[in-house]
């Protein structure tokens, strides 16, 4: 049986992609070492304008600079399509020097591995090689193309979620490139998440000498934590953790506050509204007579549901890889990405059409070499479709 032409193109140019990957991923860029993010978002630079982009860059102080590409295409009344991929990674300095890009054999599966390299500069690089694929067999049928590739994904996209809402607001879909779950999906949704603090106040006093005077805000914390703790899996499509602990400062004092973090995740907002509505009861319930207990904190992004608007995309998703002989499958994510923050604008969105492989956010992440082709011809097939 011969291979679909995108497959045997893609194959192709896979000597060149890989270059390009073993460049950006022995180069360190975490969230928080701008000077390698920069390096990152130069090289891409290049890339991009060799293949017909015109780029500029969003400049950062803190983060890494956002590259950002455009290329118009040959529809002028076509669809605006944003790419979405994040250069940083969750990685500290060094990483690339201790683990550098590598390509081995694993249970007769060829892999590459490297800091990043799932998640997820190989996504960066399969979407434009996806569009370079297109450009150069001149069915660019879009209006224009716009990637961004943002810095600051892996902490919440604090500095580029402006940006990427801006951006969302002109076009007509939105492609997220983060990592595939396995070979034939994509992902139609996320959980969204949050951060939410509960406070206790008490009263301070002597532990020795008079502590019945004191009312011990830990005590109290520890009766909250249990019952806060004890909500997560009642509330279908909620989750709830609590992550951090902090009260006290001397032994010899009765504590008068104490705090705890909390990890929120929901599917959509009924669950997210059930799972609130909750944990403030939680709250009215004190243990101690003399403290306050307070909550606070919102969602850091909201759920990216699966909905009738972005089917859109999933069924022109599955066309293009049954096409290519795959029966993808869409699944949801209990981790966020810039797809929550611009399907809940209201935009067609569509995510996890990044590279198959394994082990995110540990050293042994890797990537599965052989799919790549077929993944980069998934893409360029879905961009053909959302053109038509």
């Amino acid at each position: 049986m011969s291979k679909h032409p995108d497959i045997e193109r893609a194959e192709r140019i896979m000597e060149a992609y890989l270059d390009d990957l073993k460049a950006i991923v022995n180069i360190d860029s975490g969230t928080f070492t701008k000077a390698g993010i920069d390096r990152v978002g130069a090289y891409l630079q290049e890339r991009f304008q060799a293949f017909g982009f015109s780029t500029s860059f969003d400049g950062q102080e803190r983060y890494g600079d956002h590259l950002i590409a455009t290329h118009t295409g040959m529809a002028p009344h076509g669809p605006r399509i944003l790419l979405i991929g994040h250069i940083d990674t969750v990685l500290p300095e060094g990483e690339a020097e201790r683990r550098p890009f590598s390509i081995s054999q694993r249970d007769g599966v060829r892999i590459a591995t490297g800091p990043g390299v799932l998640d997820m500069k190989s996504g960066v690089l399969i979407g434009l090689y996806a569009l370079h694929l297109l450009i150069e067999e001149q069915e660019a049928n879009y209006s224009k193309v716009t990637f961004l590739c943002n810095s600051d994904e892996e902490i919440g996209s604090p500095s580029s979620r402006p940006l990427i809402q801006k951006l969302a607001q002109q076009v007509d879909a939105v492609l997220v490139m983060e990592p595939g779950r396995t070979r034939e999906t994509v992902v139609s949704s996320r959980k969204g998440c949050g951060q939410y603090r509960v406070e206790v106040h008490g009263l301070s006093a002597h532990a020795g000498v008079e502590p019945e005077r004191g009312r011990n805000a830990i005590l109290e914390l520890s009766y909250q934590v249990q019952k806060m703790q004890a909500l997560n899996g009642t509330i279908p499509g909620a989750t709830l953790s609590v992550g951090i602990i902090r009260g006290g400062e001397r032994t010899n004092v009765v504590p008068d506050y104490a705090y705890f973090d909390m990890d929120l995740r929901a599917v959509d907002q009924a669950s997210l509204k059930a799972l609130e509505a909750a944990m403030r009861q939680v709250t009215t319930q004190h243990k101690l007579q003399g403290t306050r207990i307070t909550l606070s904190g919102s969602m850091l992004c909201q759920p990216f549901e699966r909905n009738q608007r972005n089917a859109h995309l999933v069924e022109l998703a599955k066309e293009a890889g049954r096409e290519l002989g795959l029966k993808i499958q869409d699944v949801g994510s209990g981790g966020a990405s810039d797809a929550n923050t611009t399907s809940a604008m209201g935009i067609l969105t569509l995510d996890g059409l990044g590279a198959g492989g394994g082990l995110a956010h540990n050293p042994g992440e890797f990537i599965e070499l052989d799919y790549l082709p077929t993944r980069i011809a998934l893409v360029a097939g879905l961009v053909r479709r959302i053109g038509r």
